[in-house]
């Protein structure tokens, strides 16, 4: 184990504390997820509110006929996970974190950050963070392609900010993970 000194420089380590990977401690397709997972809260989390918004999105009509009431619970929970999985999830399940800053000549600036030490994430956490990630915007175009068959075309308003949020956060982490797999080879 690294120093105490040098652990506490890196922001990463008191929330991935180094983890075996997922089969070195005996897990196998039979172990529960919360078991393989070295962190079940956060991938609850980061599973949760894509969930809760989808379900909202196709449920909540059926409890009341308020548009407005339906478009801001869904947009409520949209905005609840791409703070999430910017702000908390990216950094504990896969060690990347990302944002934007302007310049001086208003220009926007990208910044990735990454775990130093990667071989300690765990590789059921990061399988979960990616199929999440890139499984929420398709479920968002199928459902505007429905609402779009449905001629409903209200609704596409609501896809639109689901896309654009989990759009804005698939595409900062895969420019971060390009990022720091660019770092591993120089």
């Amino acid at each position: 184990p690294p120093p105490a000194a040098a652990a506490a420089a890196n922001p990463f380590d008191e929330i991935a504390p180094e983890t075996p990977p997922v089969g070195a401690g005996g897990a196998d397709a039979f172990t529960p997820s919360a078991q393989r997972s070295a962190h079940p809260t956060a991938a609850f989390f980061h599973l949760f509110f894509k969930a809760l918004s989808i379900a909202s999105y196709l449920i909540l009509g059926l409890f009341t006929s308020s548009f407005v009431l339906h478009f801001v619970a869904t947009v409520s929970f949209l905005a609840f996970d791409f703070w999430t999985v910017k702000n908390i999830t990216g950094r504990i399940l896969v060690g990347l974190r990302w944002w934007s800053d302007l310049d001086d000549g208003g220009r926007t600036k990208w910044r990735f950050e990454t775990i130093d030490d990667r071989d300690s994430l765990n590789s059921y956490d990061g399988r979960v963070f990616w199929a999440a990630m890139v499984l929420a915007p398709l479920a968002w175009l199928g459902l505007g392609a429905f609402a779009v068959l449905k001629l409903e075309f209200s609704w596409l308003i609501v896809v639109g900010v689901a896309l654009v949020l989990s759009g804005a956060n698939l595409w900062g982490y895969v420019r971060c993970s390009r990022d720091a797999r660019r770092q591993v080879t120089e």
